[in-house]
Protein backbone atom coordinates (compact mmCIF):
# COMPACT_ATOMS: atom_id res chain seq x y z
CA UNK A 1 0.00 0.00 0.00
CA UNK A 2 1.00 3.71 -0.85
CA UNK A 3 1.86 5.99 2.32
CA UNK A 4 0.66 9.59 1.86
CA UNK A 5 2.41 12.68 3.26
CA UNK A 6 -1.37 13.86 4.13
CA UNK A 7 -1.46 15.34 7.86
CA UNK A 8 -4.73 16.87 8.12
CA UNK A 9 -7.27 15.22 9.75
CA UNK A 10 -9.36 12.84 7.67
CA UNK A 11 -12.28 13.78 9.07
CA UNK A 12 -12.04 17.41 8.25
CA UNK A 13 -10.75 17.34 4.71
CA UNK A 14 -13.48 17.54 2.12
CA UNK A 15 -14.05 18.35 -1.79
CA UNK A 16 -13.89 21.83 -2.92
CA UNK A 17 -17.43 20.64 -4.34
CA UNK A 18 -19.73 18.47 -2.46
CA UNK A 19 -22.25 18.52 -5.98
CA UNK A 20 -22.15 15.07 -7.97
CA UNK A 21 -19.78 14.94 -11.06
CA UNK A 22 -21.86 12.16 -12.89
CA UNK A 23 -19.52 9.59 -14.95
CA UNK A 24 -21.37 8.09 -17.79
CA UNK A 25 -22.37 4.96 -17.80
CA UNK A 26 -22.91 3.68 -21.79
CA UNK A 27 -26.06 0.79 -21.69
CA UNK A 28 -24.86 -2.47 -22.88
CA UNK A 29 -27.10 -5.58 -23.11
CA UNK A 30 -27.30 -7.40 -20.21
CA UNK A 31 -25.14 -10.02 -18.77
CA UNK A 32 -27.55 -12.29 -17.22
CA UNK A 33 -28.54 -15.59 -19.31
CA UNK A 34 -30.13 -19.04 -18.07
CA UNK A 35 -26.75 -20.36 -19.05
CA UNK A 36 -24.95 -18.29 -16.49
CA UNK A 37 -23.33 -20.49 -13.50
CA UNK A 38 -25.07 -20.12 -10.46
CA UNK A 39 -22.70 -19.52 -7.58
CA UNK A 40 -22.50 -21.21 -4.46
CA UNK A 41 -24.63 -21.29 -1.37
CA UNK A 42 -21.27 -20.29 0.09
CA UNK A 43 -20.25 -17.78 -2.44
CA UNK A 44 -23.71 -15.76 -2.23
CA UNK A 45 -24.50 -14.92 0.79
CA UNK A 46 -24.46 -11.05 0.22
CA UNK A 47 -25.87 -11.60 -2.94
CA UNK A 48 -29.22 -10.46 -2.71
CA UNK A 49 -29.75 -6.49 -1.61
CA UNK A 50 -30.09 -5.95 2.17
CA UNK A 51 -31.94 -2.58 1.55
CA UNK A 52 -34.31 -1.32 -1.32
CA UNK A 53 -32.18 0.33 -4.08
CA UNK A 54 -34.13 3.52 -4.83
CA UNK A 55 -31.90 5.45 -7.00
CA UNK A 56 -28.29 5.11 -8.10
CA UNK A 57 -26.32 7.59 -9.50
CA UNK A 58 -22.57 6.84 -10.58
CA UNK A 59 -20.11 10.14 -10.02
CA UNK A 60 -16.53 10.58 -9.59
CA UNK A 61 -15.06 10.12 -6.35
CA UNK A 62 -14.47 13.12 -3.22
CA UNK A 63 -11.94 12.89 -0.75
CA UNK A 64 -14.67 12.55 1.78
CA UNK A 65 -15.54 9.14 0.39
CA UNK A 66 -12.11 7.80 1.48
CA UNK A 67 -13.01 6.45 4.53
CA UNK A 68 -16.22 4.65 3.06
CA UNK A 69 -14.09 3.12 0.02
CA UNK A 70 -11.89 1.65 2.54
CA UNK A 71 -14.72 0.15 4.96
CA UNK A 72 -16.13 -1.30 1.52
CA UNK A 73 -12.85 -2.07 0.08
CA UNK A 74 -11.71 -3.84 3.42
CA UNK A 75 -15.11 -5.92 3.92
CA UNK A 76 -14.65 -7.33 1.11
CA UNK A 77 -11.23 -8.59 1.26
CA UNK A 78 -12.32 -10.56 4.73
CA UNK A 79 -15.42 -12.06 3.11
CA UNK A 80 -13.98 -12.97 -0.42
CA UNK A 81 -10.26 -13.92 0.73
CA UNK A 82 -10.45 -15.79 3.33
CA UNK A 83 -8.83 -18.89 2.95
CA UNK A 84 -7.35 -17.85 0.04
CA UNK A 85 -5.07 -15.21 1.75
CA UNK A 86 -2.63 -15.46 4.80
CA UNK A 87 -5.11 -14.69 7.82
CA UNK A 88 -2.64 -12.79 9.20
CA UNK A 89 -2.48 -10.41 6.21
CA UNK A 90 -6.52 -9.97 6.81
CA UNK A 91 -6.32 -9.39 10.38
CA UNK A 92 -3.48 -6.52 9.93
CA UNK A 93 -5.10 -4.47 7.10
CA UNK A 94 -4.38 -0.99 7.79
CA UNK A 95 -7.24 1.16 7.46
CA UNK A 96 -5.48 4.31 7.88
CA UNK A 97 -2.80 3.76 5.64
CA UNK A 98 -5.46 2.67 3.23
CA UNK A 99 -7.68 5.55 3.66
CA UNK A 100 -4.66 8.64 2.99
CA UNK A 101 -3.88 6.70 -0.31
CA UNK A 102 -7.26 7.36 -1.92
CA UNK A 103 -7.16 10.87 -0.11
CA UNK A 104 -3.82 11.15 -1.66
CA UNK A 105 -5.27 10.30 -5.02
CA UNK A 106 -8.91 11.99 -4.73
CA UNK A 107 -7.27 15.43 -3.60
CA UNK A 108 -6.66 16.88 -6.69
CA UNK A 109 -9.46 17.90 -9.54
CA UNK A 110 -10.82 15.53 -11.63
CA UNK A 111 -8.94 16.53 -14.61
CA UNK A 112 -5.27 16.07 -12.74
CA UNK A 113 -5.86 12.86 -11.16
CA UNK A 114 -3.46 10.07 -12.54
CA UNK A 115 -6.11 7.60 -11.61
CA UNK A 116 -10.03 7.71 -12.23
CA UNK A 117 -12.35 7.21 -9.43
CA UNK A 118 -15.69 6.06 -10.26
CA UNK A 119 -18.37 5.61 -7.40
CA UNK A 120 -22.35 3.82 -7.23
CA UNK A 121 -23.99 6.31 -4.49
CA UNK A 122 -27.44 5.10 -3.58
CA UNK A 123 -30.26 6.85 -1.46
CA UNK A 124 -31.35 4.12 0.58
CA UNK A 125 -34.52 3.71 2.58
CA UNK A 126 -32.83 2.74 5.70
CA UNK A 127 -30.29 5.64 5.06
CA UNK A 128 -33.23 7.61 5.51
CA UNK A 129 -32.76 8.68 2.04
CA UNK A 130 -29.54 9.91 2.42
CA UNK A 131 -26.64 9.32 -0.41
CA UNK A 132 -24.62 5.54 0.02
CA UNK A 133 -21.73 4.52 -1.20
CA UNK A 134 -22.75 1.55 -2.00
CA UNK A 135 -19.46 0.66 -5.14
CA UNK A 136 -16.13 1.76 -6.15
CA UNK A 137 -13.97 1.64 -9.35
CA UNK A 138 -10.28 2.80 -10.43
CA UNK A 139 -9.04 3.21 -14.22
CA UNK A 140 -5.67 3.97 -14.39
CA UNK A 141 -2.11 2.93 -16.24
CA UNK A 142 -1.32 -0.30 -15.53
CA UNK A 143 1.27 -1.26 -12.44
CA UNK A 144 3.15 -3.52 -13.58
CA UNK A 145 5.46 -2.90 -10.34
CA UNK A 146 2.86 -4.55 -7.80
CA UNK A 147 3.40 -7.95 -8.55
CA UNK A 148 6.24 -9.90 -10.30
CA UNK A 149 6.67 -13.25 -12.58
CA UNK A 150 3.97 -11.89 -15.50
CA UNK A 151 3.44 -14.71 -17.91
CA UNK A 152 0.86 -13.83 -20.03
CA UNK A 153 -1.04 -15.99 -22.79
CA UNK A 154 0.09 -16.68 -25.80
CA UNK A 155 -1.06 -14.17 -28.14
CA UNK A 156 -1.18 -11.38 -25.66
CA UNK A 157 1.30 -9.16 -24.49
CA UNK A 158 2.44 -6.99 -21.77
CA UNK A 159 3.61 -4.16 -24.11
CA UNK A 160 -0.77 -4.29 -25.44
CA UNK A 161 -2.12 -3.10 -22.50
CA UNK A 162 -2.47 0.98 -21.13
CA UNK A 163 -5.68 0.56 -19.14
CA UNK A 164 -6.20 -1.28 -15.50
CA UNK A 165 -9.22 -1.66 -13.96
CA UNK A 166 -8.64 -1.38 -10.16
CA UNK A 167 -10.23 -2.14 -7.30
CA UNK A 168 -13.63 -3.00 -8.29
CA UNK A 169 -16.30 -3.40 -5.63
CA UNK A 170 -19.62 -3.34 -4.29
CA UNK A 171 -20.70 -3.13 -0.79
CA UNK A 172 -21.88 -6.62 0.19
CA UNK A 173 -25.58 -7.25 0.58
CA UNK A 174 -26.01 -5.42 -2.65
CA UNK A 175 -23.50 -7.33 -4.79
CA UNK A 176 -25.46 -8.90 -7.53
CA UNK A 177 -27.53 -6.44 -8.89
CA UNK A 178 -25.95 -5.33 -11.46
CA UNK A 179 -24.15 -2.66 -9.87
CA UNK A 180 -20.51 -4.04 -10.47
CA UNK A 181 -20.67 -3.51 -14.08
CA UNK A 182 -21.85 -0.87 -14.56
CA UNK A 183 -18.69 0.61 -11.99
CA UNK A 184 -16.90 -1.48 -14.44
CA UNK A 185 -18.14 0.15 -17.76
CA UNK A 186 -18.35 3.45 -16.10
CA UNK A 187 -14.15 2.92 -15.48
CA UNK A 188 -13.27 2.27 -18.85
CA UNK A 189 -15.46 5.04 -20.05
CA UNK A 190 -13.31 7.43 -18.15
CA UNK A 191 -10.29 5.67 -19.49
CA UNK A 192 -11.28 5.77 -23.05
CA UNK A 193 -12.19 9.60 -22.75
CA UNK A 194 -10.37 11.56 -20.17
CA UNK A 195 -7.15 9.56 -20.60
CA UNK A 196 -7.78 8.56 -24.14
CA UNK A 197 -6.62 4.83 -23.50
CA UNK A 198 -7.06 2.56 -27.01
CA UNK A 199 -5.01 -0.51 -25.82
CA UNK A 200 -5.81 -3.62 -24.23
CA UNK A 201 -7.51 -3.51 -20.69
CA UNK A 202 -6.32 -6.25 -17.73
CA UNK A 203 -8.39 -7.16 -14.41
CA UNK A 204 -6.35 -8.88 -11.75
CA UNK A 205 -8.25 -11.24 -9.20
CA UNK A 206 -6.99 -13.96 -7.21
CA UNK A 207 -6.91 -17.16 -8.79
CA UNK A 208 -8.99 -18.79 -6.58
CA UNK A 209 -11.94 -16.05 -6.39
CA UNK A 210 -14.34 -18.10 -8.60
CA UNK A 211 -16.84 -15.67 -7.87
CA UNK A 212 -14.95 -12.44 -9.26
CA UNK A 213 -13.58 -15.05 -12.18
CA UNK A 214 -17.27 -15.54 -13.06
CA UNK A 215 -18.32 -12.66 -13.21
CA UNK A 216 -15.34 -11.33 -15.48
CA UNK A 217 -16.06 -14.03 -17.70
CA UNK A 218 -19.75 -13.19 -17.55
CA UNK A 219 -18.80 -9.53 -19.29
CA UNK A 220 -17.06 -10.51 -21.57
CA UNK A 221 -13.44 -10.61 -20.18
CA UNK A 222 -10.87 -12.71 -22.06
CA UNK A 223 -8.12 -15.03 -19.43
CA UNK A 224 -4.89 -13.29 -20.56
CA UNK A 225 -2.47 -13.72 -18.23
CA UNK A 226 -0.84 -14.93 -14.35
CA UNK A 227 1.08 -12.74 -12.29
CA UNK A 228 2.52 -13.52 -8.02
CA UNK A 229 1.69 -11.04 -5.71
CA UNK A 230 3.59 -10.99 -2.72
CA UNK A 231 1.68 -10.78 0.64
CA UNK A 232 3.85 -10.07 3.47
CA UNK A 233 5.88 -12.73 2.22
CA UNK A 234 3.18 -15.19 0.88
CA UNK A 235 3.29 -15.43 -2.52
CA UNK A 236 -0.28 -15.94 -4.16
CA UNK A 237 -1.25 -16.51 -7.88
CA UNK A 238 -3.38 -13.94 -9.44
CA UNK A 239 -4.93 -14.47 -12.92
CA UNK A 240 -6.01 -11.33 -15.44
CA UNK A 241 -9.03 -10.89 -17.75
CA UNK A 242 -9.26 -8.56 -20.23
CA UNK A 243 -10.60 -6.95 -23.29
CA UNK A 244 -8.17 -6.70 -26.42
CA UNK A 245 -8.94 -2.62 -26.71
CA UNK A 246 -10.85 -0.38 -24.31
CA UNK A 247 -13.14 0.29 -27.36
CA UNK A 248 -13.85 -3.71 -27.59
CA UNK A 249 -15.27 -3.29 -23.47
CA UNK A 250 -17.28 -0.77 -24.51
CA UNK A 251 -19.11 -2.52 -27.57
CA UNK A 252 -17.62 -0.17 -29.56
CA UNK A 253 -16.02 -0.58 -32.90
CA UNK A 254 -13.06 1.06 -34.03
Amino acid sequence: MVSSSCTEPISSIKSPDSRPQLVHIPSLPSIRSVSSPTPSTASTSSALPDTPIQEVIFRHGRVEDAPLMTEMQFSNYRHHYAGLVPQDYLDNLDTDEMIRFHVKNLTPAVDDRKMAYVVAERSSAVAGGEPEVIGMSQVMVPNWERAYNHRFYPGWSQDEFDCEIDTLYVKLGVQGGGIGRKLVVGALQEGYDRFKMRGSVIIWTLVGNTQARAFYKRIGCEEVAIRTLDLRGMPRECVGYGWRTVAAGLGKEE
